[in-house]
């Protein structure tokens, strides 16, 4: 296809450069057709070793594949995802962590009261109160940000 353009770009060239005579407007159509013919045959070639080979069944077979197993996961997230929303599994989980915060906050405060009066009682013993009560925030809060980063992805991934 190539060389039929090269031709076509350099004759139109020629053209306008100098008038042809009858005998090279003769070869330039017998040219044009014989590219014709040998493309024709190169096409008609191809398709027959294409189909003869199975190619062409097998890449329609592969597509219908793949397009039903789209369809059969879109599904599935679709019916999924209209679970989740009726349950209120997502709205619930994030409730359940909001009270699980408020109560974590309650029974720090609870601790910080204690450690007070107790630390009163015992200097020695606020200090290891204290160190305890740090250690159970630093773990709270870990623990609390792996859930929400769990409970985002989770919404985000929708």
């Amino acid at each position: 296809m190539k060389d039929f353009q090269h031709n076509q770009i350099q004759s139109s060239q020629e053209a306008s450069v100098h008038q042809r005579t009858g005998k090279e407007t003769v070869e330039a159509i017998q040219n044009v057709s014989k590219n014709i013919r040998v493309y024709s045959t190169r096409m008609r070639d191809t398709m027959k070793t294409l189909r003869e080979s199975g190619a062409i069944p097998e890449m329609a077979d592969a597509i219908h594949e793949a397009s039903i197993a789209v369809r059969d996961t879109v599904n599935d997230i679709n019916e999924t995802t209209k679970e989740l929303k009726k349950k209120g599994a997502v709205v619930n989980t994030a409730s359940v962590i909001e009270n699980t915060l408020k109560s974590a906050k309650e029974s720090v405060a609870n601790v910080k009261e204690i450690t007070t009066a107790a630390g009163k009682a015992s200097p020695q013993t606020t200090k290891a109160i204290q160190l305890g009560i740090d250690i159970a925030k630093k773990e709270a809060s870990k623990a609390t940000g792996r859930v929400m980063r769990g409970l985002k992805h989770k919404v985000g991934s929708k």
